[in-house]
């Protein structure tokens, strides 16, 4: 299943349109599909879009309203059928499906309202991917901010979940943790199914240990900003190549990778992107899609 996905978010930026603009990405990903050097997408379910309220994940101890609360209040809500609908009537692949990121924060705030809250967007997250076909779904299932972490407590509520919606695999994102004598590797390693994200990994230093974790590796998020057609990797201790290098030779890594650009696309154009997608792919040594698309 050696396949390359793309990430929606900021998927709009291309274009000058807002991170929200749903129409906006629904139609550059069936451009960035036509041109065949992706197998598919991760479309990321902002909270944007969400009518029960603003995103939680930020200026939380402050009376100040964020860009993303000011986003809430400007852009368009979507019922979760409503995306599901509109996504399928395109036809296009959804490989995974990152879920709303306010997933963790709820289930870590100790209030009962917002933990039932946390396990209604985990039952609508399963059930999009259901919709679409998708077999992976990507969680924050931990509050980045919070000091204490009931592991078990999350562990035994993804398990359960997992068990209602067997045909999708409910992966854990090694996010950051402020939980002092604790790392994403320490945290994500209780779970069934694990999303990496290599640059989380190497800033923690910890890319290395998830080796041991491989079988439970089912989407790998490589970051990087696009500049001139090529992916770079800031803050990090390790270049784009070298963790491509080591997924690739020393893990002998052959499944589900998602790009996750950063930046913005900040000055990127979408053939600069096709061609740093398609240069991507070779390095992964991932089929191209070029032949059997002629095909």
């Amino acid at each position: 299943m050696r396949l390359l996905s793309l990430s929606t978010g900021s998927l709009s930026h291309l274009l000058g349109k807002e991170y929200y603009d749903f129409n906006t990405i629904v139609s550059l990903m069936n451009t960035l599909h036509s041109r065949a050097v992706i197998d598919g997408f991760e479309f990321q379910n902002i909270a944007e879009w969400d009518s029960v309220g603003p995103p939680r994940d930020e200026n939380r101890e402050s009376s100040h309203i964020g860009a993303r609360a000011r986003a809430w209040k400007s852009c368009s809500k979507f019922t979760i059928d409503e995306l599901a609908n509109s996504i399928r009537n395109t036809g296009l692949p959804i490989l995974s499906v990152h879920a709303n990121r306010d997933v963790g924060i709820c289930l870590c705030a100790g209030d009962e309202d917002d933990i039932e809250r946390g396990k209604e967007l985990i039952n609508t997250t399963l059930s999009f991917c259901n919709a679409l076909g998708s077999k992976v779904a990507v969680f924050h299932f931990w509050d980045t901010w919070t000091r204490t972490i009931d592991n078990g407590f999350l562990s035994d509520i993804l398990d359960d979940y997992q068990l209602r919606f067997p045909d999708v695999r409910a992966s854990v994102e090694n996010v950051p943790t402020s939980v002092d004598g604790l790392t994403p590797f320490e945290i994500s390693k209780q779970f069934n199914y694990i999303t990496l994200d290599t640059r989380w990994a190497c800033i923690y230093d910890e890319l290395d240990r998830y080796y041991d974790l491989l079988p439970r590796i089912v989407n790998i998020h490589l970051r990087g900003r696009l500049a001139d057609e090529q992916w770079i990797f800031d803050s990090s201790t390790r270049t784009f190549d070298e963790v491509i290098s080591l997924i690739r030779d020393n893990w002998r890594y052959s499944g589900l990778v998602t790009m996750e650009p950063e930046g913005g696309y900040r000055g990127a154009t979408i053939e600069a992107l096709v061609e740093a997608l398609e240069e991507l792919r070779m390095k992964l040594g991932y089929p191209s899609r070029k032949r059997s698309h002629r095909a």
